[in-house]
Order: C-alpha cells, then structure tokens, then sequence
C-alpha cells in the first residue's frame, strides 16, 4: 500500500468513527410529540455503532493485508 492509499483509509476510518459519535447526538435533536427519542433508536443506535466497526474493521483487515508497494 502506498501512501496515498494509506492515507485514503486512514480519513475514512476517521470519518467512521466521527460518524458514530456523532449520531447520539443528533438523534437527541430530532422532534418527537412528547420530547423524547424514538423508542426504536434505543436498538438501532447499537447496531448502526456495530457496523461502523465492523466496517472500520474491515478496511483495516484490507490495508494490512495488501502488499506494501515502496
């Protein structure tokens, strides 16, 4: 992997994960009728979390496992 490309999966692992931080919050900001979240993002916010990481994961596994190019 060259540097470009390593740099390519370093921002969008970084992008991942500013994405899962930032979603509690902006789940916070939707409007509700009684003020409250959706009940139903108590269970998707975990999963949605799980596939981010997963998904960082996998791109991880990818750039280690692709031949150094110098």
């Amino acid at each position: 992997m060259n540097k470009s490309q390593a740099k390519k999966l370093i921002i969008v692992n970084l992008a991942f994960w500013f994405v899962a931080a930032l979603l509690p919050q902006m789940v916070r900001l939707l409007p509700t009728g009684s003020g409250d979240p959706p009940k139903i993002f108590e269970m998707l916010i975990p999963m949605f979390f799980i596939l981010l990481a997963g998904g960082s994961t996998y791109l991880l596994k990818a750039a280690i496992g692709k031949p150094r190019d110098e």
